[in-house]
């Protein structure tokens, strides 16, 4: 169990070096054509959940975020508009493919059933596909502040994994492992995203009235 605990920490530490969540960006006028054309099966995936999320009727595409200077290792993009929420956002094409293969098959992707280092490494991601689609679907709400987002959008990993197909226990699972395993290393691989009051009972927990944390 050691043993896997240690490798378990290792591959979580390098997905987070090589990734980051979403950010939030003003609106571009070469966006208009990526919204004309029909959603892609994976773009209508994430859009349904992400509205069942926010009860809006949110646009997503993927693709490549196409803005100068942004770090490769940002999953996606939330537009803005004169301080608000444009009603879309923007995947690297990896999160979307990470999300329709779990909605396949979302058994396959269950962290309790992990026993090698591969399969640790593809829940992983799957459940960081959850997260960012979660996390987008916050700022779409509004908020701003990544600590926060990441944080609500944590805490909503269990519902959207749900929502693809998952069984209620390990829709839970899913968002246990991120909170247990892969958000407590956010405080130094990626501390904008940390907060200390991402917590049970603390100032972003969305149902302290709830024993359950996260889900």
């Amino acid at each position: 169990m050691r043993l896997r605990a240690l490798l378990l920490a290792a591959l979580l530490a390098a997905l987070l070096a090589t990734t980051a969540q979403a950010q939030v960006r003003p609106v571009r006028a070469s966006d208009a054509a990526l919204l004309a054309r029909p959603p892609t099966y994976e773009e209508e995936i994430a859009q349904e959940v992400a509205a069942r999320l926010t009860h809006l009727h949110p646009k997503v595409r993927c693709g490549p975020l196409g803005i100068p200077g942004l770090p490769s290792s940002i999953l996606g993009v939330t537009l803005f508009q004169g301080g608000r929420p444009a009603g879309y956002f923007l995947l690297v094409p990896q999160m979307c493919a990470d999300l329709a293969a779990f909605h396949r098959t979302p058994a396959s992707f269950d962290p309790r059933a992990c026993r090698d280092a591969a399969c640790l490494n593809t829940d992983a991601a799957v459940a960081m596909a959850l997260a960012t689609v979660s996390h987008e679907s916050y700022h779409l709400l509004g908020y701003t502040n990544e600590a926060r987002v990441e944080c609500y959008g944590m805490q909503s990993i269990w519902y959207v994994a749900s929502k693809l197909g998952a069984s209620l226990d390990e829709a839970e699972a899913i968002g246990t492992f991120y909170a247990t395993q892969i958000y407590p290393l956010r405080q130094t691989q990626t501390p904008t995203y940390w907060t200390p009051q991402c917590r049970d009972g603390g100032k972003y927990d969305l149902r302290p009235e709830s024993p359950s944390w996260p889900n």
